[in-house]
């Protein structure tokens, strides 16, 4: 039952299975990233945000209505006057409107301070979708190393089963004993053992490829090593992070724009009319229309105490920003001197790996012939044959870190 079970497993890494890279992968997380859904957000946001500041230069209209009792009221008392005095309940009915005329550049600032704020906001989108490549990166050369050692362990589950063949042999006509056989066939299980965590190692890899990606990768795809790509300069300016210490400070400029337009005046037309007891004429007793127009003038001169200190304030914290983009970009700078050294050295550790590796090789040949030949046992041959996969191993992981610290430093330059 434990073979056929193996036997699954080992069937889901077939050799003619779908092809699958890298750059592929992170496309799909900027593409289908559920938080890409705020960039729609937000854009209908900003347009129905500007569309409400733009109101403002719409005519406001108000209805208003009062009815009141007044225990007294102004009487003419004159002789011979015939005016009549007016009724101590009075009403009133009227519609003010009111029209801007000039506001000071108040509603055209407050629409670019709106498309600032939605910058930053769909910045700090692209901040988690950076983040969510990084863990996709990861994922995919942790399912690469995986992969890599399932071929390793198949093919020296190839040659053990030669071995065995070739001692199986020796035993039926009684020139090898049956432990050396058992102690190959132990280690075809222990490497059966390997296959199976590799096997499961990639699958969960894989599965949270999917799930950042959206794709219906399969365990058995075949992952494809990416290229070396050359190692860039040190600019951060696609980061989005140094985008968003832009919009800042842009920010913080318009903000400050909003202080000074309150500096002018703004400037209305006005109009009211209306129906009720008294009109305009306060002489007169009776129900009557009326309306009155007019323009408005409004200076705040008390805006002016404060300019140089808003001024002062802004440029401050301008200042903070810059001091905070000089240190994100020293600390990518710091990682990125990490990343360039850690590929150097990988360089110099895969020219080693690849002379081990050789060596060992013919090693293990040797020990292959000398097993067959009754020189050695089957445990010094494997003792041979395990340090031919290790030399393997180390180089694969090695070779596959280089082109790892490659895109790690491409996507730490915003690239």
């Amino acid at each position: 039952m434990k073979k056929i079970v193996i036997l699954l497993l080992l069937s889901s890494c077939v050799a003619n299975a779908q092809q699958i890279e890298l750059d592929y992968c992170l496309n799909q997380v900027a593409i289908h990233y559920p938080l890409l859904k705020q960039k729609d957000i937000e854009k209908e946001l900003n347009e129905i945000s500007k569309k409400v500041n733009q109101s403002a230069w719409l005519p406001q209209v108000s209805v208003n209505g009062q009815a009141s009792y007044q225990s007294d009221v102004t009487q003419i008392n004159m002789p011979g006057s015939t005016i009549e005095p007016l009724s101590n309940d009075q009403y009133k009915m009227y519609l003010d409107i009111n029209q801007t005329v000039y506001d000071g550049g108040l509603t055209k600032i407050k629409n670019e301070l709106q498309n600032i704020a939605s910058l930053i906001n769909n910045s700090q989108v692209e901040i988690e979708i950076r983040n969510i490549k990084q863990q996709t990166q990861k994922y995919f050369f942790n399912a690469l190393i995986a992969q890599e050692n399932f071929t390793i362990y198949r093919m020296s589950q190839s040659e053990i089963k030669e071995r065995i063949k070739v001692l199986e042999a020796g035993v039926k006509y009684g020139t090898v004993k049956q432990s050396q056989v058992d102690i190959l066939e132990v280690e075809l299980y222990k490497i059966d053992q390997k296959i199976i965590q590799t096997v499961f190692n990639k699958k969960i890899a894989i599965e949270v490829i999917n799930l950042f990606t959206g794709l219906s990768v399969e365990a058995s795809s075949n992952l494809i090593i990416p290229t070396d790509i050359t190692i860039l300069e040190d600019n951060f300016e696609n980061r989005p992070e140094y985008k968003k210490f832009d919009y800042q400070k842009e920010s913080l400029d318009k903000n400050y724009d909003l202080t000074t337009s309150k500096l002018l005046p703004k400037v209305n037309l006005f109009g009211q009319g209306g129906y009720g007891r008294p009109g305009l004429n306060q002489l007169s007793n009776e129900f009557d229309t009326y309306y009155i127009v007019g323009t408005k003038l409004n200076w705040d001169i008390s805006s002016f105490y404060n300019k140089k200190k808003n001024k002062k304030i802004t440029e401050l914290q301008k200042n903070s920003i810059d001091v905070q983009r000089e240190s994100f970009v020293y600390n990518l700078k710091s990682q990125k001197i990490t990343f360039e050294q850690n590929s150097n050295q990988l360089i110099e550790l895969i020219e080693k790996d690849k002379k081990i590796v050789d060596l060992r090789i013919n090693i293990s040949k040797v020990a292959a012939s000398e097993l067959d030949n009754g020189i050695i046992t089957a445990t010094n041959f494997l003792i041979k044959k395990n340090a031919e996969i290790q030399a393997k191993q180390s180089l694969k992981i090695h070779e596959i870190q280089k082109i790892e610290t490659q895109y790690d430093i491409k996507l730490l330059t915003g690239n």
